[in-house]
């Protein structure tokens, strides 16, 4: 036994009590779920992965020698005797689901007549081997092949052979092998010697044939290709190595699986022959006695791959695309082309199979007394671990079957052998501290990731432990991507003697894209704690591309002189992405943009910020570094010149302030073009989205930015002028905050920039404000001309700072266009001035243009209330009050009166002319009084006459339609007459006279209904200036002849009336 192997105790035997297989078997193979054992007495029997009886098949007559199988067309192929000696020896093929069938349907059959007959069991199943016909039968020796004694056999099935051909080789003790083909799938087919190999060594005796194996070369270089990762895996350079979590999960996700395809390991190699082996072609190995040879099934070339061969049976097999021979030194392993490699392993050797990825090696181990006994060991060879060892008995045979591996031994015990569970395979190498061996073997068993990363991460605890730094963060980088969580790691290799190691850690969590931002900070930190530009260039630019080399040369600044270029053309590609009608999409980093940028800009590392700034396509960030980090002033400004017209808008909200105290006029000038329509908005539009229209359309307000100016009015003023003077109808958003900034500019008593007063030491800077107080008036008018149905600013807005800054043109403009001109009139009296109340009473004291005549009364009151010389402006108004006759004459004596100051000669014409009118009035007065008098004594006759007097109707035609009066007819008192049929049949008065009739009513009733509101009376009387005419106007409605009954008579019948009149 070689020392290059662990010992361990992987397996564990069970023995089988009640079990099939027979006590004269010769030989055996696996095929697909069934046990096929051959017997000397020439039947084959069927064995299930219990070890238990499925039926049998006579198959000869004799003795059965070999058994394969075909797994691709699902074929048993068997050689036995007919009848003893070897001259009866035949090949034949069969069918196995004809095979087992036919077993079963014989064994059911024989246990059914067993329960009948009592029989034993075994004598029950002995008759019950079925007799089947094969599929395919060839003698294999005749006049051309003579007799020798069979010694092996081998099929190649597994596709790669020529068509639908079965190729079968049986090896003689004669040192030839026999190759026989045949198209098996038609019936027709039949199975024909192809050829004769030749293996007899130049020289010596030992030619006896005492292995064959087919491969396929195409399979075996997938094999290599295989053993080759898989040792790279157990060298822990596998990266796609994943998942991982606590040690407790290994008892939980350990489990044995199938294993994996890999190649055996080997400590020495030959040089490979010159004969190339070429994908396709089917090769066959011959292990000799004294040689080791391949044979091109082609063209039937012999390649001698070694000159030791196997002087036992049974010690060869294909093993991941190699033929493993055992000798009694080492296994020695096998290409078409040279012998590959050797495992030294020392010891008799009985037999070899192989188990999943183990080879099962039986040794002879016979005491020195004589006591047969052997040794069964299970090799790992790519991961040197001898997984168990057993000392048995009497072996008799060592089956891989459908349950496993199980020994078989001449006293007949059968025993099994289990692998136990990985997770307790795991446990002892732990134990022993053997975790790179663990991690190849959960490999080898195609363990679940989560097992591997929990294995990676105990050797990283175990190699932290030892101080080996370095070697635990190899295995903690494999963990990433797994259950362990980071933060696990990095708590580990939170020192800055081990800072490098974690910031490999971090580079490969963001790498894998599972970086959070807060790993970001830290890896960024690292590098910055390091100084190392070079692996930070490195990091930012992992997802950039070639099109992101921006702004930064490759220590990450910006190249030379032309540094506003540059950073101006990072700037542009960002805008290119984020601006200009869409929304920005930048490349997919593989760390979190915004951490970056924070940790950046507070280290000092403006230009890796604007960087990861334009990577994201964050226009923000790009303003914050160009601004606040690096005072790039103009290049912020054609930056933000090249974005979309609403980012315009917000950048300038937000960095507004800072850039017009650096670049006023140019900052200016960008919100000159952004507060009014650009020509964007009138191109076609017909294939843009509708975010990129909507933005060709946008307009920014004026009132947005106002605050940015407070230390430079005189450019808001100029802004404000620009955008509202060269602005078209209805283009201008929120027009009234415009007017209301630009009148408050217009009416500021001074208008000084900042620097400009520092400059100048104030005055000098002044812009005069009486040319802007002119302005403010064409502004109040311009916007609020006469055909607009509303003002484009507030009036009363206007009004409050107006007054606030005591801007008379523009209250009196505003208190005519509101039609307040009493407000226009006090206005100039609390002035004083004269001249201008006099002008606005004539402006707005004619009732006949809509104005107010009472003006000329409050004109009058004020210039007698002066205690100067008024005579002049009092002369004015009395001529207006005059012509207009607004204030009876007694009142305007009065009023006179108040002031002492005044001559008579002022009023003495006017007195006399309001006397001489007064006579004209009265002697109209009395003439008309006279008429009435006589008509109404003349109506009092004539209604007396009515009274006390026939009266004659003397009309013979009606008075309505015009035509002769036919009975019947109706006569009115008044005179006329109607045909009753020109009549209504509700007409009780004279149509012709009604009218008249019932306004004289109405005025009466009007006068009866004003005398019953003595409140109304009163109130007026309180109100006007004459109340002598108000109190003579209701003497005339009768007021005074109002007694109180008859007052509550007329109230009520009024009251009736009204709900008379609410019935209707």
């Amino acid at each position: 036994m070689s020392f290059a192997f662990k010992k361990f105790n992987f397996f564990q035997q069970h023995e089988v009590k009640i079990h099939g297989f027979p006590a004269n078997s010769t030989c055996h193979c696996l095929g697909g779920s069934l046990l096929y054992v051959g017997c000397d007495n020439g039947t084959v029997h069927l064995l299930d992965e219990a070890f238990q009886s499925q039926g049998s098949l006579s198959a000869y007559g004799h003795k059965v020698l070999f058994i394969a199988w075909a797994p691709a067309r699902q074929l048993l192929v068997t050689v036995g005797l007919e009848e003893p000696g070897i001259s009866t020896a035949t090949l034949k093929v069969w069918e196995a689901e004809r095979v087992a069938t036919a077993a079963a349907t014989a064994a059911a059959a024989s246990s059914a007549a067993a329960a009948i007959s009592a029989l034993p069991q075994p004598a029950a199943a002995s008759a019950a081997a079925a007799s089947l016909p094969p599929l395919r039968l060839h003698k294999l020796f005749s006049s051309k092949h003579p007799e020798s004694e069979v010694t092996a056999l081998a099929v190649a099935d597994d596709g790669s052979a020529a068509g639908n051909l079965l190729l079968v080789a049986v090896g003689l003790a004669a040192g030839a092998v026999h190759v026989f083909s045949g198209d098996v799938s038609s019936q027709k087919g039949k199975l024909t010697h192809t050829g004769k190999l030749q293996v007899r060594p130049d020289s010596g005796e030992l030619w006896k044939v005492n292995a064959l194996v087919f491969a396929a070369p195409q399979q075996q270089q997938q094999q290599q290709q295989q053993q080759q990762q898989g040792r790279n895996d157990a060298s822990n350079k596998d990266p796609a190595a994943a998942a991982g979590g606590s040690s407790s999960k290994i008892a939980a996700l350990g489990r044995s699986t199938p294993a994996a395809s890999g190649g055996g390991a080997c400590e020495s190699s030959s040089s490979s022959s010159s004969q190339q082996a070429t994908p396709g072609q089917q090769w066959l190995y011959v292990v000799t006695e004294a040689q080791t040879l391949g044979f091109n099934m082609a063209d039937m070339s012999k390649t001698i791959l070694d000159q030791q061969g196997l002087l036992a049976s049974g010690c060869a097999v294909l093993q991941e695309g190699l033929l493993v021979v055992a000798r009694d030194d080492a296994l020695y392993e096998y290409t078409p082309e040279t012998r590959a490699g050797c495992t030294a392993f020392e010891g008799l050797k009985q037999g070899l199979a192989k188990l999943r990825r183990y080879l099962v090696v039986t040794t002879d181990d016979t005491s020195p007394d004589g006591a047969a006994s052997s040794q069964l060991h299970l090799l790992d060879v790519r991961n040197k671990l001898l997984a168990g060892s057993f000392g048995l008995q009497g072996l008799a045979a060592v089956v891989v079957g459908p349950g496993g591996l199980a020994t078989w031994d001449k006293a007949g015990r059968l025993v099994r052998y289990f692998e136990v569970e990985l997770s307790t395979q795991l446990e002892v190498l732990f134990k022993r501290s053997l975790h790179k061996l663990a991690l190849d073997l959960a490999l080898c068993h195609d363990a679940d990731p989560q097992l591997i990363a929990a294995i990676r991460q105990r050797w990283g605890d175990h190699l932290y432990a030892k101080a080996e730094y370095e070697g635990a963060m190899a295995q903690y980088l494999e963990t990433i991507g797994s259950d362990l969580e980071p933060s696990y790691v990095i708590r580990r290799f939170l020192d800055a003697q081990r800072i490098h190691s974690l910031t490999r850690y971090l580079e490969q969590l963001h790498a894998a894209g599972l970086g959070t931002a807060d790993h970001t900070t830290l890896l960024l930190n690292c590098y910055t704690k390091l100084k190392d530009v070079g692996k930070l260039d490195a990091f930012l630019h992992r997802n950039a591309g070639s099109s992101s080399s921006s702004s930064r040369g490759p220590a990450g600044g910006v190249g030379g002189g032309a540094a506003g270029m540059a950073v101006l053309a990072a700037a542009e590609k960002a805008a290119r992405r984020h601006g200009k009608g869409g929304k920005g999409e930048g490349p997919q980093l593989s760390f979190d943009p915004e951490t970056a940028f924070k940790v950046l800009r507070s280290a000092g590392y403006a230009q890796h910020a604007l960087f990861v700034a334009e990577q994201a396509a964050q226009p923000e960030w790009i303003l914050d570094v160009l601004l606040e980090d690096m005072g790039s002033f103009p290049e912020a400004l054609a930056f933000i010149g090249l974005l979309s017209r609403r980012q315009q808008a917000q950048a300038l909200q937000r960095y507004g302030k800072l850039l017009i105290g650096a670049a006023p006029d140019d900052t200016t000038a960008l919100l000159m073009a952004l507060c009014m329509p650009g020509p964007e908005s009138q191109a076609d539009h017909t294939g843009d989205s509708a975010d990129a229209k909507a933005d060709a359309k946008f307009v920014a307000s004026v009132a947005d930015y106002a605050q940015l100016y407070a230390d430079r009015p005189t450019r808001l003023l100029y802004l404000c002028e620009f955008i509202l003077f060269n602005s078209g109808e209805g283009e201008v958003p929120q027009e009234q905050q415009l007017y209301h900034t630009l009148l408050e500019l217009y009416l500021a008593e001074q208008l000084v920039d900042h620097e400009l007063q520092e400059a100048a030491a104030g005055s000098a800077a002044e812009v005069a404000p009486q040319a802007r107080r002119d302005k403010a008036r064409e502004l109040l008018q311009r916007g609020w001309q006469p055909h607009m149905a509303q003002p484009k600013y507030d009036p009363e807005h206007a009004l409050v700072l107006c007054r606030q800054h005591s801007y008379v043109p523009g209250l009196v403009l505003l208190y005519d266009k509101k039609r307040l001109y009493r407000e226009v009139a006090a206005l100039h009296m609390q002035a004083g001035d004269y001249g201008s109340l006099i002008a606005a009473c004539v402006q707005y004291g004619d009732a006949a243009a809509g104005g107010d005549p009472q003006l000329w009364a409050e004109a009058l009151e004020f210039f007698c209330s002066q205690p100067g010389d008024c005579s002049s402006a009092i002369s004015q108004v009395l001529q207006h009050i005059e012509q207009g006759e607004l204030l009876p004459p007694l009142v305007v004596l009065q009023t006179l009166a108040k002031n002492k100051n005044l001559k008579v000669s002022i009023v003495k014409d006017y007195v006399a002319r309001q006397l001489q009118m007064e006579g004209k009035e009265i002697a109209k007065d009395r003439d008309t009084i006279s008429r009435l008098q006589a008509e109404t004594s003349a109506m009092k006759a004539e209604a007396a006459k009515l009274k006390s007097q026939p009266h004659v109707f003397q009309s013979s035609r009606c008075a309505a339609s015009g035509q002769a009066l036919e009975l019947p007819v109706v006569h009115f008192m008044c005179g006329h007459s109607f045909n009753l049929r020109s009549l209504g049949e509700s007409d009780r008065e004279c149509p012709l006279c009604a009218p008249d009739f019932r306004r004289v009513l109405d005025i009466r009733r009007n006068m009866k209904a004003g005398a019953l509101k003595p409140d109304e009376f009163f109130s007026q009387l309180d109100a006007s200036a004459d109340g002598f005419g108000v109190v003579a106007e209701h003497f005339g409605r009768g007021v005074m002849n109002m007694t109180q009954q008859s007052m509550a008579s007329q109230g009520a019948a009024a009251g009736a009336g009204a709900g008379a009149l609410g019935q209707l």
